[in-house]
């Protein structure tokens, strides 16, 4: 077994081998397409409506998911006056809020949508909570799907957003905050040379293109254009 402190993998060379979505029907043996079919008539209504997240700081935290990502507010539930849940959701007018609804109409709408993000705030708490780019946990990312990812770094850059990997960037750190979150840092392996052939692998799926930023608590966010892979 390998140490691995701080391994730094380039794999510029991999460009030609990385998978274009346009060739998905010819993918490699190492990807399989799922064959399922239909799902059993009692669940056929289910469908995942949110994600639930513990923050640190509710202000910052709608802030970020409101005025950077571009949520809307549905609602704030007070349950104490030192814990509330809020929920924050993409208005429904159109793919990633294009269209206007006020509060109002997307709580009418709460539970027939999907993607909805609910913050959970204790004040009192003193848990020190620890998000999964700094320590491995059962999350490893919230997928956010945006139109031009250029445009998205940039506006992620101009709002002071913490950026884990930029567009072009080709060079992952085994014991950053990528890997972490992956469930391939230190915490989770000592063996460098299963990382390097895991980060080899994921390197061929347009990873060149994606852009991973945290949230204020640092829970990765991975950012893919609409027509990536």
């Amino acid at each position: 077994m390998v140490t691995v402190t701080r391994l730094l993998i380039s794999f510029l060379a991999l460009a030609a081998s990385r998978l274009p979505l346009a060739a998905s029907q010819e993918l490699p043996d190492y990807m399989m397409v799922g064959t399922d079919g239909a799902a059993d008539e009692e669940v056929r209504s289910f469908h995942i409506n949110h994600m639930g997240l513990n923050v640190h700081n509710l202000t910052t935290s709608m802030d970020f998911y409101g005025n950077v990502l571009g949520m809307r507010h549905i609602i704030t539930i007070q349950y104490t006056p030192s814990y509330s849940l809020t929920y924050m959701g993409f208005a429904q007018g159109g793919r990633n809020g294009t269209g206007f609804q006020t509060g109002a109409e997307l709580l009418r709408d709460k539970n027939n949508m999907d993607g909805l993000i609910k913050l959970f705030h204790f004040a009192e708490s003193e848990n020190s909570l620890v998000a999964s780019t700094g320590r491995t946990n059962t999350l490893t990312n919230i997928g956010l799907v945006v139109p031009d990812v250029q445009a998205a770094q940039d506006r992620f850059e101009r709002h002071g957003v913490k950026i884990i990997k930029r567009i072009g960037e080709t060079t992952v750190s085994a014991s950053g905050p990528l890997a972490n979150a992956t469930n391939l840092g230190p915490a989770s392996t000592q063996d460098a040379a299963e990382v390097d052939a895991v980060i080899k692998g994921l390197l061929t799926t347009d990873f060149e293109n994606i852009l991973f930023v945290e949230d204020p608590d640092g829970n990765m966010i991975e950012v893919v254009k609409q027509d990536g892979f």
